[in-house]
């Protein structure tokens, strides 16, 4: 089992100072659900910066344990308390003063240490016990961080399936997006999971049902070089010469140069060049799908189409792997995927950006999760129907039920979001920005908030009125009835006018009035 517990950061680029606890320690042992821990607060506090920072810290830490090399970048002081397994493990750095001009951050590594801030980096004998080398510390088996944001706030990385930190984002590069690059993402995993993973085309159902799309999941492919590749009588010799000899004058396939080789050419040369038994295999496959009617005529076009419907069980592994290959080499290239609604056929360019987000940052998530792994999603709602967003986290715990063991850190603005949150395995933390100081706060709330309305978590958990709010009327109508009273109870009037108080208003509101009148009240008492 893997649970964030608390983070402490001090001198962060955006965050300064800021102390937060992540899960409820009465329910942190929970592992009949994946845990799942909602951070909320208004733009501007660092919502998303929260989330790279944890990755960080623990990707960077995770690479130190398995090269040795004390290559740590963070211009900040940590205290990391997490749960791994059976045991709590932290991390922790302060800086030493070497002499008046100079001073280094250590970092220091615990155990099971009963919870405590250490005020004094110079420990004290009980604090010693506890402590461990970093090579002793306990990792979640992935980080996996998730958006669909452009300018999402992770660590890009071009992640290999063993890699302890999957950025699953839809940057292409460190500075660059597009939807053709996010699509060929989700179709190698889909090739990659269908082949390894069996939980994969369960958990694809359950969401194609979710966004009440029927059972198909089929990617659409354009042939190329019909005269070469699609006559039904392509033999061995043909094949290596537009490999290896495209040049050739009486070639005429293509026009390139010898000093212009065909992008594809290092695949072939690493994985087809030498194994000749490799290149009949293909090149009768290819003699199939144009002699059996397979591929299907496209409009207008010389190209023909063939199609893969990830649900059709007459597919085995070795020809997903022929398809694999035969797009690195440049013979076939992805048209779309296509998906039905509503019995009508729908590339995923047509859906909408909602269905389409979804659809993105869960198949990678599918692909990636496994025991003891940490997910951390920034703002999932972006154009989320209301409806998906009050059954998102819901949906998350049902189709990750097999990854117990899992903490999803998720930030969020949804109120709705807020309202599907189990009170057994679940926590929200809310951040705040002091006007005056600018310092972050954030608290752990109390309380379970499943399934309460729109207007609840608005006024109660994010501190936000809505026109027509029935608890502000609640709470106006119990102030302004103590006070019409005469009433004594100093202890709920004050209670009240905090409450309110907190609120945003305008200076024209009317509630500042009753305000006013209510710490008139007050100072009489």
């Amino acid at each position: 089992m893997f649970r964030i517990e608390y983070l402490k950061v001090l001198g962060h680029p955006q965050l300064g100072e800021l102390e937060l606890s992540l899960s409820d320690i009465k329910e942190i042992n929970n592992i009949e659900k994946p845990y799942t821990s909602v951070i909320i607060g208004p733009n501007g506090t660092g919502k998303s910066f929260i989330l790279r920072t944890i990755s960080d810290i623990l990707t960077q830490f995770n690479l130190y344990q398995l090269t040795g090399i004390k290559s740590i970048n963070l211009p900040f002081s940590i205290h990391l308390r997490y749960k791994c397994n059976s045991d709590i493990y932290e991390m922790m750095s302060g800086f030493i003063v070497l002499d008046k001009s100079k001073k280094r951050r250590e970092y220091y590594f615990f155990k099971n240490r009963p919870f405590g801030n250490i005020e004094n980096i110079f420990l004290n004998n009980d604090e010693k016990k506890y402590q461990i080398n970093y090579n002793q510390l306990d990792f979640p088996s992935h980080v996996i961080v998730n958006s669909v944001m452009l300018n999402d706030r992770f660590l890009f990385k071009k992640s290999k399936p063993k890699d302890f930190y999957q950025y699953l984002g839809v940057r292409a590069t460190s500075s660059t997006a597009s939807t053709k690059s996010a699509v060929k993402g989700v179709i190698e995993k889909l090739f990659s999971e269908s082949m390894s993973n069996e939980n994969f085309l369960n958990n694809l159902k359950e969401l194609l049902s979710f966004l009440d799309f029927e059972n198909k999941f089929e990617v659409e492919y354009n042939t190329k070089l019909n005269k070469l590749f699609f006559t039904g009588e392509l033999t061995i010799k043909d094949f290596k010469q537009y490999y290896e000899n495209w040049w050739d004058k009486e070639y005429e396939y293509t026009d390139r140069k010898k000093d212009n080789p065909i992008w594809s050419k290092p695949f072939y040369d690493n994985f087809y060049k030498e194994d000749e038994s490799k290149i009949k295999e293909i090149v009768d496959y290819l003699n199939d799908l144009s002699k059996n009617g397979i591929l299907k005529h496209k409009n207008r076009s010389r190209s023909k189409l063939l199609k893969v419907d990830f649900f059709d069980k007459e597919i085995d592994n070795n020809e997903y792997w022929k398809i694999i290959d035969l797009e690195k080499l440049d013979i076939i290239n992805v048209n779309s995927i296509n998906l039905i609604k509503n019995n009508s056929s729908l590339n995923i360019n047509e859906i909408s950006s909602g269905e389409y987000h979804l659809l993105i940052s869960l198949i990678g998530i599918f692909s990636k999760i496994k025991e003891n792994s940490l997910v951390l999603i920034d703002e999932p709602e972006i154009s989320l129907h209301p409806n998906w967003q009050m059954q998102y986290i819901t949906f998350l715990k049902k189709v990750f039920s097999k990854c117990a063991s899992c903490h999803f850190i998720i930030t969020s603005h949804s109120h709705f979001i807020v309202s599907d949150l189990e009170g057994n395995s679940s926590s929200v933390t809310a951040l705040n920005r002091d006007i005056e100081t600018s310092k972050l706060d954030a608290r752990l709330l109390s309380g379970n908030t499943f399934g309460w309305s729109a207007e609840d978590v608005l006024y109660n958990v994010f501190n936000v009125r809505s026109v027509r709010n029935y608890f502000i009327q609640a709470d106006l109508t119990d102030l302004l009835g103590l006070i019409s009273e005469n009433s004594k109870n100093k202890v709920k009037i004050m209670s009240l006018v905090k409450k309110l108080n907190e609120l945003q208003t305008s200076e024209n509101d009317p509630l500042k009035a009753v305000l006013i009148e209510a710490n008139s009240y007050l100072d009489k008492l």
